[in-house]
């Protein structure tokens, strides 16, 4: 466990408001992807607003070169695109906020996990200061950002204002219907900041 990357996250939580998106888009994805790279910067990387709103407009770009900027902002963005975008984005990511960052993913495509288990690995994450960007499936549908947990409540950091959701709802199942948040492993990935593009 990285104690203070673990504690830096959970002070960007309480002391940052996330990104929010526009009232009639869907981009969470984008979104989500934004307010997790803003939690990384927390502390000492002072991120000016505008060059969220660069980076914004790199993104923007990305997706309009893709040919999915149309459907993405009328439905947002399923998992294959948007890791695709996230290919894309990553670098420019890196480039305005001058650190690097890697990404991990959270579950194993081949691990079959019982519903019980599936907060284990986010937690596991979440100890070294990794905010986890993933989609709720099913009730929501929504990209989001998990940044902390306790008891049985995973903290979201969140473009449309969702708070929590309970680790007892959580399932990788998708023919159990008794679980509101399905998740997808290639859709749910942990970012990492590394060291600085001037160290």
């Amino acid at each position: 466990m990285s104690e203070e990357a673990a504690l830096a996250l959970m002070e960007a939580r309480l002391e940052m408001k996330p990104l929010r998106q526009g009232a009639v888009d869907s981009l969470c994805g984008f979104y989500a992807i934004l307010n997790a790279v803003r939690l990384l910067a927390y502390p000492d990387k002072h991120v000016h607003p505008r060059d969220f709103k660069e980076l914004f407009r790199r993104g923007i770009a990305i997706l309009s070169q893709q040919r999915h900027l149309k459907f993405t902002v009328s439905w947002g963005l399923d998992p294959d695109p948007w890791n695709r975008f996230l290919d894309r984005l990553v670098p420019e990511i890196e480039d305005v906020v001058g650190f690097r960052v890697k990404r991990h993913r959270v579950f194993d495509k081949k691990l079959r996990l019982k519903p019980s288990k599936v907060v284990g690995p986010i937690r596991y994450h979440i100890n070294f200061g990794r905010p986890i960007v993933l989609i709720l499936g099913a009730a929501y549908d929504h990209w989001t950002v998990i940044a902390g947990y306790s008891g049985n409540r995973l903290h979201l950091f969140d473009s449309d204002g969702y708070c929590w959701i309970n680790t007892r709802s959580l399932t990788l199942d998708m023919h159990l219907s008794n679980r509101p948040h399905q998740l997808m492993p290639e859709a749910c990935w942990a970012f990492e900041r590394l060291s600085d593009w001037t160290e």
